[in-house]
């Protein structure tokens, strides 16, 4: 065994020196990774849920949204855009765009009972943050059309992803139908 390190000694040392700054390597590049489109995105969806569920019965109203003082309101978000298009952290995005689904009724209420809608939105990240919808009915394509930047057009029929809207019920079933 002695004579196998006496030989093989130095490529050991190499190999675990190499080793040790391959780890030290990543431990000082993973953090100044610039965050990635998606990454902005997936820390914007919980800021437009909050502002979303914070509107007020009568903003809801002017959404075309029936809520009143005792139901619940819970939503979910699937942020596809934000301005400006350039912000690289979500401290930097002035307004994000995302196509929402919210469900409101009184605790103890079933699923296919609760008052839902659903749409693009633009979510101003202003304190307050204001939430802007377009309106149902005629000339709905060109309110949103006007509310949505023309880059992001693609994404405003619908959520990329199915499991959002899923866990928005599961959500729903175990805080707003579960409750008596």
């Amino acid at each position: 065994m002695r004579e196998w390190l006496r030989r093989n000694g130095f490529w050991l040392r190499v190999e675990a020196g190499l080793t040790v700054l391959g780890l030290l390597a990543v431990g000082v590049a993973g953090p100044l990774r610039v965050p990635s489109e998606q990454d902005v995105l997936a820390g914007l969806a919980p800021q437009v849920v909050a502002a979303l569920e914070r509107v007020s019965p009568a903003e809801h109203h002017n959404h075309g949204h029936e809520v009143t003082a005792g139901d619940r309101v819970l939503c979910a978000a699937e942020p596809f855009g934000f301005e400006p298009p350039d912000a690289q952290r979500v401290s930097e995005v002035r307004v994000a765009y995302a196509y929402y689904l919210c469900a409101a009724a009184p605790p103890g209420t079933p699923w296919d009972q609760s008052a839902r809608i659903s749409g693009p939105v633009a979510v101003q990240l202003s304190q307050p943050p204001v939430v802007r919808i377009a309106q149902a009915g005629a000339g709905y394509p060109e309110r949103v059309k006007a509310l949505i930047p023309a880059r992001y057009q693609a994404r405003v029929n619908g959520f990329a992803d199915s499991a959002v809207p899923a866990r928005l019920r599961q959500r729903y079933e175990e805080q707003v139908a579960a409750q008596a």
